[in-house]
């Protein structure tokens, strides 16, 4: 790949895993590299904020592939940063996530020859479309764990049939409506329903956590200070509680960023790790053409989330390594209704129990105008009556919650003010099989000099946020400039 700019004074606008992520690399190839921030923490939804003396997460609940071969474990690895000193593997019970359906459980466990085998006990004349399944995910976990995943930017597969919407894919195969349900949770994950989730998507976030799974040893905090210790170990400047104000531009080439505060940066690239849809906003009109903005502004989002953070009885609740998914699925096998169950170690005596399930932002819109904590009583009231009505669904889950208690709830309007997305969405912009060309075209941004982290089509998340960080130091050094100085080949 052609390096893209001359210079080596870079500029990010945003502090989240992608923004870090990029930090780091470019940092360590020797650029010049400056991190802006509107918030006054670094981190984005990596971090985690505190209540009552409880750490409760945001963005970062468990994540896969994280093992010394696998693609995100590779990644920590060339960034400097120990696995083990922020995350551990999720294997003592055997299984990752329980998934509670009306009439029936299914576990899914920790490896994939396990998966398939809890596949054909749950649904024993099913073999055939289990072993398409078996055999897709394989060879993902394949091209995940050989270096040209991580060579070609995470973009390896060119069977155009992992393209199509995985609601197809189960409708070609035969599938019964249960397997269909278990077979969709994973699109659950990430917000994408099946009958739009891309084949690859919902394969590749499934064969991740077939690889290994993992939790934070401590909390998101941690993780987000080791990053920021690693980019400022690196030399880079970290500028916070001062975002960016408008990216400066002339001849359709990057010149820099003027901040909030009124301070101009000057800069060869410019990195932006926030939604693009707001990019926009900080560009001059005559920027971009006019065809490439309308995409941007036509893009769905995906749906946002509520958000429960409860206190339990420790000596009841204790912290358990998997997750729990309550679902609703109709008659046809399609999910309909899904609510994630996380119990953490809290304090001494109480534990953290997170809840999450869907929440559209138009259902907020009576306070779209307003900002966090100062949307006044009926904003507190609603949120509240739907924070009781879930604990109350936990009920039916846990049995009776020992001391409950609600010690915080977010919506889409709490996401949004945070990370600046612009309908709140956790996953931003929706990765469906509809728009997957259009997200991945994003990256083509027709500016010299500007690049966009933390978009990767093919995958949400963090093994997302931080495929695109990769892409994005390799488009800024050249690819193969980026594979040599990293020894990425070796």
């Amino acid at each position: 790949m052609k390096n893209t700019i001359e210079g080596k004074n870079i500029v990010i606008i945003g502090s989240g895993i992608g923004g870090l992520s990029a930090g780091i690399l470019l940092a360590g190839l020797n650029y010049q590299v400056t991190i802006v921030e509107k918030n006054p923490l670094p981190g984005g939804l990596m971090r985690s904020y505190r209540r009552v003396g409880i750490d409760c997460p945001v963005g970062v609940h468990y994540v896969g592939a994280l093992g010394e071969n696998e693609p995100l474990g590779k990644m920590f690895s060339l960034m400097g940063i120990q696995v083990s000193e922020l995350f551990f593997k999720i294997e003592q019970e055997g299984f990752i996530d329980r998934y509670i359906f009306d009439d029936f459980i299914f576990d899914l466990p920790v490896n994939l020859d396990a998966y398939g085998n809890n596949l054909r006990k749950s649904f024993p004349r099913e073999a055939r479309a289990i072993d398409i399944i078996t055999n897709n995910l394989r060879t993902i976990m394949k091209q995940m764990t050989n270096p040209s995943f991580l060579l070609n930017q995470g973009d390896p597969f060119q069977n155009t049939d992992y393209y199509q919407p995985f609601g197809k894919f189960l409708d070609n195969i035969d599938v019964s409506a249960g397997l269909r349900a278990v077979l969709g949770v994973p699109c659950q994950l990430f917000g994408v329903p099946a009958a739009e989730c891309p084949v690859i998507l919902h394969h590749m976030v499934l064969a991740g956590y077939l690889l290994s799974a993992w939790r934070l040893k401590e909390n998101g905090s941690k993780m987000a200070e080791v990053f920021v210790r690693r980019f400022l170990e690196l030399g880079g400047e970290l500028v916070l509680n001062n975002g960016a104000d408008e990216i400066l531009t002339g001849a359709k080439k990057i010149n820099g960023v003027r901040l909030q505060s009124g301070a101009e940066l000057s800069a060869d690239a410019v990195i932006s790790d926030i939604h693009p849809k707001v990019v926009l906003k900080l560009l001059q009109p005559h920027s971009v053409r006019p065809s490439y903005r309308q995409r941007i502004l036509e893009l769905k989002e995906t749906e946002g989330v509520i958000g429960v953070q409860a206190s339990v009885d420790a000596t009841v609740h204790p912290e358990t390594s998997h997750n729990i998914y309550k679902l609703t699925a109709d008659e046809e096998g399609t999910i309909t209704d899904g609510i994630f169950y996380q119990i953490r170690r809290g304090s001494h005596q109480s534990n953290l129990l997170s809840i999450i399930t869907r929440s559209l932002y138009k259902e907020w819109d009576q306070w779209e105008n307003t900002f966090s904590g100062k949307r006044g009583h009926a904003y507190e009231t609603k949120k509240m009556a739907i924070g009781r009505e879930l604990l109350q669904k936990a009920e039916k889950v846990f049995g009776p919650l020992k001391n409950a208690q609600i010690i915080d709830i977010f919506t889409p309007l709490t996401i949004r003010d945070y990370i600046n997305c612009p309908e709140g969405s956790c996953y931003g912009v929706l990765r469906s099989a509809s728009q997957l060309m259009k997200v991945a075209s994003l990256n083509n941004v027709p500016v010299t000099g500007l690049f966009l982290a933390g978009q990767n089509a093919l995958a949400p998340g963090v093994l997302g946020s931080i495929l695109g960080a990769f892409s994005v130091a390799k488009q800024i050094t050249g690819a193969e400039r980026f594979n040599r100085l990293t020894g990425w080949n070796s």
